[in-house]
């Protein structure tokens, strides 16, 4: 310790000028000094300080204007002998000693981070929200503050612990002790992590119902953009949770039906999602399906007719995903995808077809008899026996007949409504089954019975058309024109003599006589008859005379060569 030798004539005296405090006096009086500051020493012969003067050294000036503290501590200024001021005389073996304490030493701050959970990798990571607290000591003249400041805002003086949940956080903070030793600043930098996770399931091989197969494939994938995942469960229907390996879900110890996954994830500072779950239907089964030999087929004792159209119709049904393909192979040839009905052979002997369906999600009922390639089995067969029989390509022969009421004009067939039209034939081969009938510009047809009339149809010309069918379907066509005449004829009557005026009925003479007429524009006049007062009909000849005095009705009936009749009754009066 270095030892300053003054005689004290007055009060010694300290200054500085600074911005931070240089020194401190404590409760007990004791006076810190900032180890780094100067010091001046001034001298006073009063207890005030008035009127000082400042000390200089001569032996020594280019230390002492000014010096400084050399030992960190106490420090003593110090005459030779003390002097009793009452005696003034010399007090022997006694010094007068003036202790500065010099403090040169920083403090010392810490920080300290109460949290549920943390994470360290790229970066700090705390869970939720996280409680600073921040503290400081001073082995010599005590922390005067604590100053610290959060990602760059205005420095705050420290008081008491502070929550933080925003996301990334960066703390500057010191301490300053109460001569103005300032420490470094330090730093922490952190992040706050209060974001859930979230999972997702992907299945490949799903249909819109949400039904897979033993081919699909099920994935987990997990994302947290703040501390990562850290694993990711699962459990299926009532299972216990485990956690995902990382690769493909197996679903082949599951049983066909309804299942449901659940899974969740956490991050690596344990945020952990709500559960989702997903129901998913498994189906193991292949199609079903059936053959059917579409109906070009006929039997009469032992012999079989085919058309030469007979086909092999392949159904599928799945009632879970829907059938993706059919393919079949006929005697053992490269199996091709079934589109429509095909020709079964015509060649005489056995024939083997074979077929399979594929569903959506690729279940197979090759895969189901344990065979997926052709030549192993593990298919579906229709066993088709030509043996004897007989290939009928052409259709029957077939005529038409019209049976009444028509007649033929400069080449052109006339009919009517009431005229019959008859169809005919026959087949030496399987057979006749039946026939049908249309107009040529209708769509469809009309199965045939029995001889019909055309009713209903406007006047004009028109072709109809008609078909032969034997039973095994084949067909031919004929057909013929003609023009339809619906329309009845026209009565006309005229009496020889004018009428009686003055009357609500026609009146006529004793002498008149009536003349009748009809006339028809297609098919004229085939007969022409009446009757008086409701005797029979008999035909007209001519005039008709000797009407009787008196009121008489009279129809008059008029028939073309169609058979379309008009019926026309009229009164008239005898004078």
């Amino acid at each position: 310790m270095r030892s300053l030798l003054f005689t004290l004539l007055g009060i010694i005296s300290f200054s500085v000028v600074a911005q931070e405090p240089t020194h401190f006096i404590d409760t007990t009086g004791t006076l810190y000094w900032k180890k780094s500051q100067p010091v001046y020493l001034f001298i006073a012969d009063n207890p005030e300080g008035n009127d000082t003067e400042r000390l200089k050294s001569k032996s020594t000036p280019q230390y002492a204007e000014p010096f400084y503290l050399d030992t960190e501590g106490v420090n003593y200024i110090r005459s030779r002998e003390a002097v009793d001021p009452k005696t003034m005389r010399p007090v022997p073996n006694t010094e007068v000693m003036f202790e500065v304490y010099a403090d040169g030493i920083n403090p010392i701050s810490n920080i300290k981070i109460d949290y549920n959970s943390k994470y360290q990798g790229d970066a700090v990571y705390y869970a939720n929200e996280v409680v600073v607290a921040l503290e400081a000591k001073d082995n010599l003249t005590g922390v005067s503050r604590l100053m610290y400041s959060i990602n760059g805002a205005e420095e705050l003086a420290y008081d008491s612990a502070f929550t933080l949940d925003e996301r990334e956080v960066h703390i500057d903070y010191y301490a300053v002790d109460n001569v103005g030793n300032t420490e470094e600043k330090h730093s922490v930098d952190f992040i706050v992590d209060s974001d859930v996770p979230f999972s997702d399931l992907t299945i490949n091989g799903i249909t819109g119902d949400n039904i897979i197969s033993l081919a699909s494939k099920m994935y987990l994938q997990a994302y947290d953009s703040t501390s990562g995942i850290q694993s990711v469960y699962y459990k299926l229907d009532g299972g216990e949770y485990l956690k995902y390996p990382g690769k493909e879900l197996k679903v082949a110890s599951l049983k066909e039906g309804e299942h449901l996954i659940t899974y969740y994830s956490v991050d690596n500072v344990g945020n952990t999602e709500e559960p989702h779950s997903f129901k998913f239907y498994l189906d193991r089964s292949a199609p079903l399906m059936v053959a059917d030999v579409l109906g070009d087929r006929f039997i009469v004792g032992d012999e079989i007719y085919f058309s030469g159209r007979t086909k092999l119709k392949l159904t599928a049904v799945d009632n879970k995903v829907g059938v993706k393909e059919i393919r079949y192979s006929i005697d053992n040839s490269e199996f091709v995808e079934y589109d429509k009905p095909f020709y079964l052979p015509s060649v005489a002997g056995l024939h083997s077809i074979k077929y399979y369906s594929v569903d959506n999600l690729n279940n197979s009922t090759a895969d189901q008899k344990k065979s997926r390639y052709l030549g192993q089995g593990g298919y579906e067969e229709y066993k088709h026996n030509v043996n004897k029989f007989y290939v009928d390509l052409t259709g029957p022969i077939i005529d038409h007949a019209i049976l009444n009421h028509s007649f033929v004009r400069d080449d052109t067939l006339f009919i009517g409504p009431y005229t019959k039209i008859k169809f005919s034939g026959k087949d030496v081969e399987s057979g006749l089954s039946k026939f049908a009938y249309s107009f040529k510009t209708d769509i469809g047809e009309t199965d045939y019975s029995e001889p019909f009339e055309i009713k209903g149809e406007k006047d004009g010309y028109y072709i109809m058309e008609y078909y032969g069918y034997d039973n095994v379907n084949n067909r031919n066509v004929a057909e013929f024109a003609f023009f339809y005449d619906a329309t009845l004829p026209e009565i006309f009557t005229q009496f020889n003599t004018g009428a009686v005026e003055g009357s609500k009925i026609p009146t006529y003479p004793i002498t008149s006589g009536l003349f009748l007429s009809a006339t028809d524009q297609t098919s004229g006049i085939k007969s022409l008859s009446y009757n008086l007062d409701g005797s029979a009909f008999v035909p007209y000849r001519g005039l008709i005379t000797g009407f009787s005095k008196g009121k008489h009705e009279m129809t008059i009936k008029a028939v073309d060569y169609l058979n379309n009749e008009q019926e026309v009754t009229i009164e008239f009066k005898i004078k």
